[in-house]
């Protein structure tokens, strides 16, 4: 079963990622998309100014009287201000482009599958049509999982298709069982992997950049 919107599912342990780098470049790139998506209509002000201003000199050169030259870009002017505050409404934001510029929201270290910025900034969306039981089980390997948010859901989306396929509407209870049994599986996998491949220790004396 697949959902248009879900809440932003939560830990046991109630972890999330506080990497400040990261979390500034979500914040940073969520503002960028709410600027973006308003409209103030100042450059068209400034456009339809221009416009009168020569239409003011058409009419002066055409030989009208000045007072009329003046006041009929006044008023056109006028009219047209007041259509643009009429008419105008502010763009909806497309939340889901907002992480475009630095890869979109499967692009985030899997940590930040919980993480309030991320979810607010085009997570919800990305993670839509992700089954509920495969997206818990991601929730709860994604402490220590080494890749991306995708390759975390890719990687719970490989342990589901080896479990005996659906045949009914899962329950809660039914959901439930079946991320067990993802972290189950998984969890091993990624610990194994991890002392493996460690992450690279910073040479004595270096500070973390």
């Amino acid at each position: 079963m697949t959902q248009a919107t879900r809440e932003m599912p939560v830990r046991a342990d109630t972890w999330r990622p506080t990497d400040p780098v990261m979390e500034t470049l979500i914040r940073r790139c969520a503002a960028d998309a709410e600027a973006g998506a308003a409209r103030d209509g100042v450059r068209e002000y400034m456009a339809g100014a221009l416009i009168l201003v020569i239409l003011f000199v058409i009419l002066l050169i055409a030989g009208v009287a000045t007072a009329a030259a003046i006041m009929i870009p006044l008023a056109l002017f006028g009219a047209g201000a007041l259509y643009m505050v009429q008419s105008a409404r502010p763009e909806p934001v497309d939340r889901r482009k907002a992480l475009d510029v630095i890869g979109g929201p499967g692009n985030l270290p899997a940590g930040y599958l919980v993480h309030p910025g991320a979810w607010s900034a085009g997570m919800r969306e990305h993670v839509a049509a992700v089954p509920q039981s495969q997206l818990q089980a991601a929730v709860d390997m994604a402490r220590t999982f080494p890749g991306s948010v995708n390759d975390l859901l890719s990687f719970s989306g490989t342990i589901a298709s080896q479990l005996p396929p659906v045949k009914h509407h899962l329950t809660p209870e039914d959901v439930k069982k079946r991320s067990r049994d993802m972290v189950h599986v998984g969890l091993p996998l990624i610990k194994e992997f991890n002392e493996k491949y460690p992450k690279a220790a910073l040479p004595s004396g270096k500070k973390k950049k």
